[in-house]
């Protein structure tokens, strides 16, 4: 099977406000308690943050603790996402969000990478109407292409300056 991103994007409509929350994911996304990938993610609306999280793990398995399932199989990147603790950094705040009350429906979602297909679909479910990502992610499929069966503009976002160089660019989840 052929993976690649396959989303509309177009880099020319990010503006000042865009690149603000970049650097602030940016920022986030070393601090991401996952020990094979960082990520970090947001929803804004109107130009407020409404709910900011990191992938991570479940708090009742401490991956630091017992170790990568995914890293001890070899497993790669992008594949066998079900046996993992791990939660990425928009189910977190998608979760989040559900618990708090908290609408995102009409918002943007900022990410330093491609939501996987799973995220996709619950992003196009909650009624997002943007994504902005920085880098690509190994799982998107040509013929599974959420963002643009339902119409949600999806643009590529540059690295800022406060981009880490210890967050690897090529690893995901």
């Amino acid at each position: 099977m052929t993976t690649r991103q396959t989303s509309v994007t177009i880099m020319t409509m990010i503006n000042s406000e865009d690149k603000k929350f970049l650097e602030i994911l940016d920022q986030a996304e070393p601090k991401a308690l996952c020990l094979r990938a960082q990520i970090s993610a947001m929803f804004v609306k109107k130009g407020e943050i409404l709910i900011q999280h990191t992938n991570d793990w479940h708090k009742e398995y401490n991956c630091s603790k017992i170790g990568c399932i995914r890293n001890e199989m070899q497993i790669p990147s992008g594949h066998r996402r079900e046996i993992c603790y791990g939660v990425c950094a928009e189910q977190w705040c998608l979760a989040l969000a559900a618990k708090e009350g908290i609408s995102l429906e009409g918002s943007t979602l900022y990410v330093t990478k491609h939501p996987c297909r799973i995220c996709s679909s619950m992003v196009a479910i909650a009624g997002i109407k943007r994504v902005v990502y920085q880098e690509g992610y190994p799982d998107t499929i040509e013929n599974f292409d959420i963002f643009k069966s339902t119409k949600i503009k999806v643009e590529v976002g540059p690295n800022t300056k406060f981009k880490s160089p210890k967050v690897s660019k090529a690893h995901t989840i």
